[in-house]
């Protein structure tokens, strides 16, 4: 009995034993197993590229151009002084230009005069403007005014007098109703000359009613005188066109009474006029002639009317049209003017310009 509790007790205190350095043996024991790893965020994806575009062949040739062609070495631009404008308008030509008026553009329809006679050139609108041709001068009276007694025109006059004397007799003139301004002046094209201002009244309070602008411009054989004259209302308006005017005008060298033909010595004839017109014609319409000939049309060439400085012959053309061609006898320059009965309301100005001379016999 007593050894069987002894045994008893003999194996507790083994499995006790075992079981105790099994339980140390695991507190010991290192953990050789990889710890697991910490979770890591996903990689970004990259968004995937846009394929350039192709190049076309001639973006290809030339980036080709641009590598293998050195760039030019710069240096300072030559200076060099600008060229001169030698372009001369002809007589009767027509264009349009642009001037500022009360700040505004305003497009001008500007024919070009060179008289010879009186010895000058400029641009005047023949649009507003009629024209009015004298031996011995041009003026240029607005359309809306009485061409015998006009408050708006520009005019232009040859005189055989110094300038100096011309102007003192113009200030002596104009200070009877004006109080007058006399200076010296540069035109643009026409060079030195004598300004006198006669834009106020006597006494100096108020402008003028009918203000006025003369130029004396000092020529080879005398003088040009240029007057600027407009009703008040017009200052903004006609003044100012009349000033652009005045920047066109050149002096030419000019025919002297001396020179120039009279009426009995080299000045174009009525007959004349009428033959010379009728050449013209001719040339312009070559079945013209074979048309008067046959009797297939009615057309008549007359004069008009005729004195010392103007010649109007009137044709007649089978077209029912009327023209008029107004010849200067001394110089022998011509324009043209054509009335359509129910077409146009008036006679109207054309753009032919000729001279006579060159078809006279």
């Amino acid at each position: 009995m007593m050894r069987n509790r002894f045994f008893v007790t003999l194996l507790v205190a083994l499995l006790s034993a075992g079981l105790l350095m099994t339980s140390l043996s695991g507190c010991g024991k290192s953990d050789n197993s990889p710890a697991p790893a910490e979770p890591t965020e996903p990689a970004a994806t990259a968004e995937p590229e846009t394929p350039a575009e192709p190049y076309t062949a001639a973006e290809t040739d030339a980036a080709a151009e641009a590598e293998t062609t050195p760039e030019p070495e710069t240096s300072a631009p030559e200076t060099e002084a600008p060229e001169t404008e030698t372009t001369v308008r002809q007589d009767g030509e027509r264009f349009d230009d642009v001037i500022i008026l009360e700040g505004m553009e305003e497009t001008v329809h500007y024919e070009h005069i060179r008289n010879e006679a009186i010895g000058f050139e400029m641009d005047y609108d023949y649009e507003l403007l009629q024209r009015q041709s004298e031996s011995d001068r041009e003026r240029f009276v607005s359309v809306y005014d009485d061409p015998e007694n006009p408050e708006n025109y520009f005019e232009v006059t040859y005189r055989s007098e110094d300038a100096e004397t011309v102007a003192d007799s113009i200030v002596e003139t104009l200070s009877q109703d004006y109080t007058v301004e006399r200076k010296s002046d540069t035109l643009e094209r026409a060079g030195a000359c004598i300004c006198i201002d006669a834009s106020s009244e006597l006494d100096d309070r108020y402008m003028a009613e009918q203000p006025q602008l003369v130029y004396v411009i000092p020529t080879d054989e005398g003088c040009l005188v240029v007057n600027e004259h407009y009703y008040i209302v017009e200052t903004e308006g006609m003044g100012h066109r009349f000033a652009y005017m005045m920047n066109t005008l050149a002096v030419i060298p000019a025919q002297t009474a001396s020179a120039a033909p009279t009426q009995g010595e080299g000045s174009i004839t009525q007959e004349q006029a009428l033959s010379a017109i009728k050449n013209y014609c001719y040339r312009s319409n070559p079945d013209l002639k074979s048309m008067e000939e046959n009797g297939e049309h009615s057309v008549d060439w007359s004069v008009a009317s005729s004195n010392e400085t103007q010649i109007v012959i009137l044709f007649h053309s089978y077209t029912g049209a009327e023209v008029r061609y107004y010849v200067d006898p001394s110089t022998g320059e011509t324009y043209v003017t054509q009335f359509v009965s129910g077409i146009t309301p008036e006679e109207e100005r054309t753009d032919e310009r000729f001279n006579v001379r060159d078809y006279m016999n």
